[in-house]
């Protein structure tokens, strides 16, 4: 069992902990930490609100290999470590920390190393005339992947996208902030 304290933030011990077989238990941090509530966040332009110590473990590994709890509620931390400490788990790797989800990675960071602004608009997404963007049609991610969600209120971006199994895309970004967009 592997316990993680609530920092640092998105480290690689707990990724090595599961690639070993060992399960990670961390804190769920309500509210989320964020530039407004914790003074690791405090000053750094960023609005980004972190829900544990390691999200990417949380929202992409998961039950048995992670364990996400209320540090301060006893009842949820106690029937966490009781249903831990009875469950066998593999090691665990996910397919992106491996030798060839790397690789890949890579390969396409230079396969589509053509320039900084994404590819050419298709489909209804409205661009200015003159927009940087129209003068590279070979830029990656192509904008023809993008596809738009609604999130509800009470939801971030980030987790609306996850739940129709899709990862937000910042280079999307300047294609939809765009009064235009919002209207239709």
């Amino acid at each position: 069992l592997f316990i993680g304290f609530g920092f640092p933030y998105e480290g690689p011990a707990p990724l090595e902990a599961i690639a070993n077989g060992c399960v990670f238990l961390q804190a769920r941090f309500n509210p989320p930490h964020s530039s407004l509530n914790h003074e690791f966040f405090r000053g750094k332009p960023t609005s980004r609100e972190v829900s544990s110590q390691h999200p990417y473990a949380e929202d992409f590994i998961g039950k048995p290999h992670v364990w996400t709890v209320d540090y301060n509620n006893s009842e949820e931390f106690e029937a966490a470590i009781k249903t831990i400490m009875s469950t066998q788990v593999d090691p665990y790797l996910p397919y992106e920390y491996t030798c060839e989800g790397m690789l890949e990675r890579i390969h396409a960071y230079i396969q589509h190393q053509v320039g900084e602004h994404p590819c050419s608009p298709q489909g209804s997404i409205p661009v200015l005339p003159g927009d940087p963007s129209l003068r590279d049609p070979h830029a990656w991610p192509p904008l023809d992947s993008l596809q738009v969600w609604v999130s509800d209120t009470r939801h971030a971006c980030t987790e609306t996208c996850r739940q129709h199994g899709l990862v937000c895309e910042p280079t999307f970004f300047r294609f939809l902030n765009k009064k235009e967009v919002f209207l239709q």
